[in-house]
């Protein structure tokens, strides 16, 4: 009887601590989730970084977040195209110029005018 009795609050100690390590599990985030979203004003959710986040330099498979979304080199990204991923910024070329934006600093970017081709 006794042993019935030890084996059932075993087994009653054991479920329980399985429910807690579930639970600690769930309540920890995911390093490899993108950033989270914030809601703005409109209502609707807008990047919680606008600038660049990260990047992961892979020679041509490399990546950036930038503007809320993954970017790869060539992808079109606001009137420009991705022409380099860097360990510390990307470079952007478009009708404008290029354009570097630098991890950690959002807002400093540098454009460049394009060379004239020799005529």
């Amino acid at each position: 009887m006794a042993a019935r009795m030890n084996g059932r609050l075993l087994k009653a100690q054991l479920g329980l601590a399985l429910l807690l390590v579930a639970g600690m599990a769930s309540a920890v985030s995911d390093p490899t989730e993108p950033p989270k979203t914030r809601a703005s004003a409109g209502g609707e959710t807008a990047p919680a970084e606008a600038g660049l986040a990260w990047v992961r330099v892979n020679g041509r498979h490399s990546i950036a977040w930038y503007g809320g979304t993954t970017v790869r080199l060539g992808d079109a990204v606001e009137g420009g195209r991705v022409m380099a991923i860097h360990e510390d910024h990307i470079v952007i070329s478009g009708k404008g110029g290029r354009r570097t934006v630098y991890l950690l600093h959002a807002t400093r970017t540098q454009l460049q005018a394009l060379p004239r081709p020799a005529r």
